[in-house]
């Protein structure tokens, strides 16, 4: 089977909050050497090349589908092929681009800060490999116009003070949306598209407790004590408040002090 029918047969799934049964990460390296000579291989052997702590998705527990997709995607000799992760905040979408980030030639940007003619300069100027948008359903329809020829053909172009220029790039999209309602319909059908559910407590914890003591280097203790109290006291299921937290933090009643005060001065509190 090819790599395109393997992408085929995964397009618009519907994507839980995650199963946890394994950890499967990858190499910059290694897939930036992907060139266009690579052929078809196996899933076994492709799956091979992306074991190792450290590296690409490494930081997010579970989603191995969702990982395996994205290497796929990152294999795709013939051209690009986009992904879009749809879901409420306090999904795992947002991880997933900021490890993104960590490949070679990577552009982030967030979809309120980005313009037409912002994106086509810095286009034409760095020729990124990765273009990374963040929360996509925000860029004005008429900027997101900017990225239908590139995604399509990758082919931009620009007439300015009666002066034409074009380019050809091979450049991937990856975005996140928290929905679809205010995005162009042409772009989004350019994307493979993904749609996350909130997690539920179970996959909160161990996926806080993971990046928190693996990507900030917060002790065992300190990060289970941080997912318990924002999920049970907080009510809040973003991971962003975990971080926050646990960088205040140097002992488990400072992260009830922390919680607590926050508590205090929030809206609801007045």
């Amino acid at each position: 089977m090819s790599l395109k029918q393997m992408i085929g047969r995964y397009f618009c799934m519907h994507i839980s909050d995650g199963g946890v049964n394994g950890r499967m990460s990858c190499d910059e390296k290694d897939v930036l050497s992907l060139s266009d000579e690579v052929g078809e291989s196996s899933d076994k052997d492709m799956i091979s090349q992306f074991q190792g702590e450290g590296q690409l998705f490494s930081n997010i527990v579970g989603y191995e589908d969702i990982k395996k997709l994205f290497y796929l995607s990152l294999y795709s000799k013939e051209r690009p092929v986009h992904i879009l992760l749809v879901g409420p905040p306090a999904s795992a979408k947002t991880l997933f681009m900021l490890e993104c980030m960590k490949l070679e030639r990577s552009y982030f940007t967030l979809g309120s800060h980005s313009t037409k003619s912002g994106m086509i300069e810095y286009l034409f100027e760095k020729r990124p490999r990765y273009l990374i948008i963040d929360e996509i359903e925000h860029m004005p329809l008429k900027d997101q116009t900017a990225l239908l020829s590139l995604m399509e053909t990758g082919i931009i172009a620009e007439t300015k003070f009666q002066k034409a220029r074009n380019t050809q790039l091979k450049t991937w999209v990856f975005a996140t949306s928290n929905a679809t309602e205010r995005m162009l319909t042409p772009l989004l059908s350019r994307f493979l598209v993904l749609y996350f559910k909130p997690y539920k407590y179970g996959s909160f914890k161990e996926v806080t407790v993971h990046l928190l003591c693996h990507g900030e280097g917060i002790a065992e203790d300190i990060a289970e004590e941080v997912a318990d109290i924002v999920w049970t006291k907080l009510k809040s299921r973003d991971i962003r408040d975990c971080v926050k937290i646990a960088n205040l933090a140097k002992t488990k009643e400072d992260v009830k002090w922390v919680v607590e005060t926050m508590r205090n001065y929030s809206r609801k509190s007045k």
